[in-house]
């Protein structure tokens, strides 16, 4: 007796294969069956006629830590038919950390990831694990985060480690994996990662890659530019054939645009050479961030409270704003997206021109005036990047689908609720930039094959339930940078280790998430 057959459907299995017709057999949380099926032989049918049925979604690129926590539920991401958030991305998260560490970072993010009430109780990584498993919509992945090891290594400081603070980082990284982490990640352009140097880097990937387990970079793009920020990289994998993937990898300023090929190419020849080099790419021309981001270096050190010292003292500010104009973002390209207090909401949806305007300062004044009125916990997404890169990118086969999604704020960036209705809808069907069949491979079984999620990404007998039906001709994404947050249609069921998660378009409100620790 199965507890749920699926019948009828057009089955697309995770490996590009072309779909064919079957019915699905679920017992517990598991596939039991494929083919035809007795519907008598189940107690519940799910008529999939018209409908692909398909592995369940996996996001290589999440900022889901916190809000996942605070909202169990986790709407934005299982209305897309995500069942598994990788987490810790970035190089910035919330475990391995002492009390006093942990509270640092709590409130140095809340900007990108929320600073939401809820019980920051976790130490380790198998700790933070624990929070989610089973007790969440959907599962979850961890990367051991790079600022984590620093931190807890050498404290929020600009300088190279010595040995001994080499030594403790690889401890820590080696305890992360053996707690259930999957790899590393690292943003080198955001602090305390910034500070480290190649040597810091390859320790830390020498561990990684004796677990087996994945390394995953936001480039040093800020010091080094982007094509010179990925080669860093791929001398890192040359040094410890540790496996490496790309986030967000896309041309997202005007001075690159056009260098999507060099980028694919440098993925090629190091593929040819024997290093395991992937990367993922959302369907949007906009990046988002923290504010503090356009900070210069030195104002970070020391984390959230010496910031906001810097920005109170009237000398160092005027240094602060200085500097920040020697940066000359484009201001009318970066619009705010999360402010926390009642008071500056006016800003939301403005770029940083406008606001500025509004409130009677000048724009680098306006900046470090609002971070300091709220505390640092600031967003924004800048409008770059262009359709012929995105599109060449996502056509590579080392291509995988990362929302990349932020999940705080009134107005954010879209894709953290229509990233992958968008790859079906558009991308798959509208301009037909893949066949469907591949398309669900890269949101697929190309991220379970990276992350090491060996019972996931493919509809396979005795492969974990984890299975999104969804009708081909009507899937796609509503949310828009006007109403970012509106979930798409034509996802009609999402099962989540056997349980259904999503019902005709509806949350069940069931949580059957778990945390899925490295084998």
């Amino acid at each position: 007796m199965f507890d749920l057959i699926i019948r009828g459907g057009r089955i697309i299995d995770g490996s590009a294969n072309p779909w064919y017709y079957g019915d699905v057999g679920i017992r517990s949380e598991r596939i039991a069956a494929i083919g035809k099926l007795d519907p008598t032989q189940a107690r519940r049918v799910i008529a999939a006629d018209g409908r692909v049925v398909c592995p369940g979604f996996i996001d290589m690129h999440t900022h889901s830590d916190i809000m996942l926590l605070a909202n169990p539920k986790h709407e934005p991401k299982v209305m897309q038919g995500v069942t598994t958030d990788l987490l810790g991305l970035d190089g910035l998260s919330y475990a391995p950390l002492s009390p006093t560490n942990l509270q640092m970072m709590r409130r140095y993010l809340s900007g990108l990831n929320g600073d939401p009430d809820i019980a920051w109780d976790w130490n380790s990584v198998s700790e933070f694990l624990a929070r989610f498993d089973r007790q969440v919509a959907i599962n979850v992945a961890y990367l051991v985060p790079h600022n984590a090891l620093r931190l807890e290594a050498m404290g929020f400081v600009d300088r190279t480690a010595t040995a001994e603070e080499l030594t403790k980082m690889q401890e820590l990284m080696a305890r992360g994996m053996r707690d259930g982490a999957v790899g590393f990640s690292t943003g080198l352009d955001y602090f305390p990662c910034r500070y480290a140097d190649e040597e810091e880097l390859t320790k830390v990937c020498e561990v990684v890659a004796e677990y087996n387990g994945v390394s995953v970079w936001h480039v040093r793009r800020r010091d080094l530019g982007l094509i010179e920020a990925i080669k860093e990289v791929i001398k890192i994998a040359e040094k410890t054939k540790v496996k490496t993937h790309f986030s967000h990898y896309s041309v997202s300023d005007l001075a690159n645009r056009g260098k999507s090929k060099e980028m694919l190419a440098i993925v090629d020849e190091a593929r040819e050479k024997g290093l395991d080099v992937t990367f993922d790419a959302y369907p949007y021309i906009a990046q988002s961030t923290l504010l503090i981001i356009l900070l210069p270096r030195w104002v970070h050190e020391g984390g959230p409270d010496a910031i906001l010292a810097r920005l109170s003292q009237p000398k160092t500010r005027e240094k602060i704003c200085a500097d920040i104009r020697v940066a000359s973002p484009v201001w009318d390209k970066c619009i705010l997206t999360c402010v926390p207090t009642e008071k500056n909401k006016v800003y939301v949806g403005k770029n940083l021109l406008e606001a500025a305007n509004i409130a009677g300062k000048e724009v680098t004044e306006f900046i470090c005036d609002l971070l300091r009125e709220e505390k640092l916990g600031v967003g924004y997404l800048s409008l770059f990047g262009n359709e012929e890169d995105m599109q060449r990118i996502m056509k590579h086969s080392c291509h995988m689908a990362g929302s990349d999604g932020i999940l705080i704020g009134d107005k954010p960036n879209p894709r953290g609720w229509g990233t992958f209705a968008r790859y079906l809808g558009v991308y798959g069907r509208k301009l037909g930039i893949l066949s469907l069949e591949e398309v669900i491979r890269h949101l697929t079984a190309a991220p379970a094959q990276c992350l090491g999620l060996n019972d996931r990404g493919f509809i396979k007998e005795g492969l974990a339930a984890d299975l999104v039906i969804f009708n081909p001709q009507t899937v796609i994404d509503k949310a828009t940078f006007d109403e970012p947050k509106q979930y798409p249609t034509g996802i009609d069921y999402v099962l989540v280790n056997g349980s259904v998660v999503v019902e005709e378009g509806k949350h069940t409100g069931i949580l059957n998430g778990r945390a899925l620790r490295r084998e």
